[in-house]
C-alpha cells in the first residue's frame, strides 16, 4: 500500500531554528537535509514523530509558514496538560536536532485558484497558525482578497504571533485585524470580552462574498458556525480545522472481539467501543496515528475480515473504501476482524 502521506524518504526533517512565541508556545523551523523545497498548502498540517520510552508517537501539527518560503516548513506548538509529544517537543527540541516527519496533508486549506472577494480567518488559542500560514500566503501573492483576521485570546501574554499579526495588520491595509481579549492586561488596541454573535454581525462583509475559516476549541468552532449560518452565510462557505482527537468509549458491555493481523502473525482482544488504533498501539504494532482525528490518513489500513463502525473515511479515495481501507484511528469493532497493515 502505499501511504497517502509517506515519509520524506525516511529521512528526518533538521530543526534549524526556534523561537518562543508565548510562555507555553514555540515555533520550530524545519528544513529537508537535502535542501529541497517543501510543497504544501496554506492551512495544512505536517505530522512528525518522537521517540520516548522506545517508541515511536507520531502527532500532526499546523504549518504556520506560508508556501512563498518552501525551503523550510514552520510548525507551532503550544504545551498542553498531559501532552506527550508536544510537551516533549517544547522541552527537547532545538537547532541542530532532527525529526521524522510524514508530507503536509490535510483538507484545511486554501485551494489553488483565486481567493473568494472576501476571506474570514476565525480562530482562538492555538488556532491562529494556520490562519497565519493562509495570511502570509494570501499578502505575499498580492491575492485580490481582503482579508478579515479575527482573533480570540486571553491576554496580550497569551496572543500567539500577536507582534506578526500586527505588523501585517500595520503594512498590508488588506487584512482587517479583529482582535478580542477575555482578559486584557495592557493597552492593545483590541475589544474586551468574548467573541459573540452581534460582535460578528457587526464585522462581517456581505455574506453572499464570504468565505469562512475556522480553527479553535471544538466550542468555540459550534458557536461561530451557527452565527454565521444566522447571519445568511451558506454551509459551503465555512470550512472548520478539527483536532478534537477521536477516543474510545467505555464499553458497554464485557464482550469483547478477536483481532488478527495475519501479516505479523499476531492476535488480540478488542473491545466494545475501542478503537482499532488504541489496540494496534498497546500491542506494538507498526502504525502512525498521527492527527488521531480521522483527518491525516496515516492511519490507514486494510480490513480483510468483519465489520467495522467508522466516524471518518476523509482522506480515503471511493477506490480505497472500495477495496476494504479503513482509518484505525476513528473506527471500532463490530464483530471478530482481520486486518492488513503497511
Amino acid at each position: 500500500m502505499t501511504s497517502a502521506n509517506p515519509p520524506y524518504n525516511d529521512t528526518p526533517l533538521a530543526c534549524v531554528g526556534r523561537r518562543e512565541e508565548t510562555p507555553d508556545t514555540a515555533t520550530f523551523v524545519l528544513a529537508r537535509p537535502d535542501g529541497a523545497p517543501f510543497s504544501f498548502l496554506p492551512g495544512q498540517f505536517l505530522s512528525v514523530g518522537v521517540d520516548i520510552d522506545a517508541r515511536r508517537h507520531w502527532r500532526a501539527y499546523s504549518i504556520s509558514s506560508s508556501p512563498t518560503t518552501p525551503d523550510t516548513v514552520s510548525i507551532t506548538v503550544r504545551r498542553v496538560a498531559g501532552g506527550l509529544v508536544s510537551n516533549w517537543l517544547l522541552d527537547h527540541l532545538q537547532p541542530g536536532m532532527a525529526l521524522p516527519a510524514l508530507a503536509p496533508a490535510g483538507e484545511f486549506a486554501l485551494p489553488p485558484g483565486p481567493p473568494p472577494r472576501h476571506l474570514v480567518l476565525l480562530s482562538s488559542g492555538c488556532g491562529i497558525t494556520p490562519m497565519m500560514a493562509m495570511s502570509r500566503w494570501l499578502l505575499d501573492t498580492n491575492a485580490d482578497c481582503d482579508i478579515h483576521f479575527v482573533h480570540s485570546a486571553r491576554d496580550e501574554e497569551n496572543f500567539i504571533f500577536r507582534k506578526d499579526v500586527l505588523a501585517l495588520a500595520e503594512h498590508h491595509p488588506r487584512l482587517k485585524l479583529h482582535v478580542f481579549l477575555t482578559r486584557p492586561r495592557g493597552d492593545l488596541a483590541c475589544q474586551h470580552g468574548r467573541l459573540d454573535a452581534a460582535r460578528l454581525q457587526a464585522l462581517l462583509p456581505p455574506a453572499q462574498e464570504l468565505r469562512a475559516y475556522l480553527c479553535g476549541q471544538t466550542g468555540y468552532m459550534a458557536d461561530v458556525a451557527n452565527w454565521l449560518r444566522a447571519a445568511g452565510v451558506a454551509d459551503d462557505a465555512i470550512v472548520q480545522e478539527d483536532f478534537a482527537p477521536i477516543c474510545s468509549e467505555a464499553p458497554t458491555s464485557d464482550e469483547r472481539f478477536r483481532l488478527d493481523v495475519p501479516s505479523f502473525g499476531r492476535s488480540a482482544e478488542i473491545a466494545v467501543g475501542e478503537l482499532l488504533l488504541d489496540v494496534l498501539e498497546r500491542e506494538g504494532l507498526p502504525i502512525i496515528g498521527a492527527c488521531r482525528t480521522g483527518v491525516c490518513g496515516s492511519c490507514k489500513c486494510r480490513l480483510v475480515d468483519g465489520e467495522v463502525e467508522s466516524a471518518s473515511a476523509l482522506p480515503l479515495t471511493p477506490e480505497e473504501q472500495a477495496a476494504g481501507y479503513v482509518l484505525a484511528c476513528s473506527s471500532r469493532a463490530k464483530g471478530d476482524l482481520a486486518v492488513e497493515l503497511g
